[in-house]
């Protein structure tokens, strides 16, 4: 066994054992509830589960510092040290770590939410409790369980790319299945769209939604062209990145089309503005020298600030009302910003030489 499929062993032994322990600490959470007179269930954290909360984090911290031993020496010791050194490796331990982390702080979030009895369901009535019992029982997928379905291809793209693949083959998968498969997807998203005869959606926010819709697939599109442009071949390192990239797009792509909520048009923006800083960041990565000579319009930064700007627009919006019937205003505020970004793009374009 080489030094990187140990390595990958280890990795996955260590997100087994917190797995278990999670399911041990969510399994004896369960168990421990009391009912009221009210009828409505309140469960409350006692010391077993603080305790077992608290093993999983040690035991976290001692995986951590297991594969990341002190620097001193690190690098020389035999067998881990050469995996170490991959650049690769470090930075996919590093997303399970986090990962990792994410769903601790979710457990924990989750403990505390239902362990607070303002933030229970109120108990229902008796013409609730009637109907519900006339109703046919339907079961609803739980969001996590459906999350969990989403990202379980991408971390089955990683791991392959990482365990396999080498680096001409990530840019071959990554430019002529990845990306037109999620244009693909998009697209038939917008067609549905646009085939609905029905909705819960008043017309301003329909209004909204396609203008950033169709501005997200067409900042896809510039992402396929810079990965095109780019002609990495055997010099392509910036998997990761393009990965966060597609990821984020159909996150917030699904966000907006599907949903209801008034934040959706926030994250929308938080994607629009981070966008040009993970192009700065897939350029750094991939060692593509910025152009001579050119002026800041000519940069990412002007894409950026306007992102922000409209950004702080959208929350102080989301603060100030949450009224989903007034959408005439945002959606002057979003026809304005993809004016904008289309001045910002053509401005950006160098002039023809000759």
């Amino acid at each position: 066994m080489d030094a990187r499929s140990a390595a990958f062993l280890e990795i996955m032994i260590g997100i087994a054992v917190v797995g278990v322990l999670a399911f041990v600490v969510l399994f004896f959470a369960g168990r421990v509830r009391m009912t009221t007179s009210a009828g409505a269930r309140q469960i409350n954290i006692r010391w077993p589960q603080i305790l077992l909360a608290v093993v999983l984090l040690i035991v976290v911290a001692l995986i951590v510092l297991w594969q990341f031993p002190p620097l001193d020496g690190a690098e020389g010791t035999a067998g881990g040290g050469r995996w170490r050194s991959d650049a690769d490796a470090r930075t996919f331990f590093i997303i399970m770590l986090a990962v990792a982390a994410g769903a601790i702080l979710v457990f924990l979030a989750t403990l505390v939410i239902r362990a607070n009895p303002r933030l229970a369901a109120p108990p229902a009535d008796d013409n609730e409790d009637s109907v519900a019992q006339a109703a046919p029982a339907t079961v609803e997928t739980p969001s996590a369980a459906r999350l969990f379905g989403l990202l379980l291809p991408i971390a089955a793209v990683l791991l392959l790319c990482w365990i396999y693949l080498k680096p001409e083959q990530q840019y071959a998968l990554m430019l002529y299945l990845l990306y037109p498969a999620t244009l693909a997807v998009a697209l038939v998203m917008l067609f549905d769209k646009a085939s609905r005869t029905w909705s819960a959606k008043n017309g301003g926010e329909s209004f909204r939604e396609w203008l950033l819709c169709d501005l997200l697939v067409f900042f896809l599109i510039l992402g396929f062209l810079n990965l095109l442009d780019s002609n990495a071949g055997a010099k392509y390192e910036a998997l990761i990145w393009d990965i966060l990239h597609l990821a984020a797009f159909l996150l917030v792509f699904w966000l907006l089309d599907r949903r209801l909520a008034r934040i959706r048009f926030l994250a929308a923006y938080l994607y629009l503005m981070l966008l040009p800083i993970l192009l700065l960041i897939w350029r750094a990565v991939q060692g593509v020298p910025a152009a001579k000579d050119a002026d800041w319009w000519s940069t990412i930064w002007p894409l950026f600030f306007l992102g922000v700007i409209f950004f702080v627009l959208e929350l102080i919006a989301v603060i100030a009302s949450s009224d989903r019937e007034k959408q005439a205003v945002p959606a002057i505020k979003d026809a304005l910003y993809v004016v904008l970004v289309g001045i910002t793009l053509i401005s950006a374009v160098p002039a023809a030489e000759g």
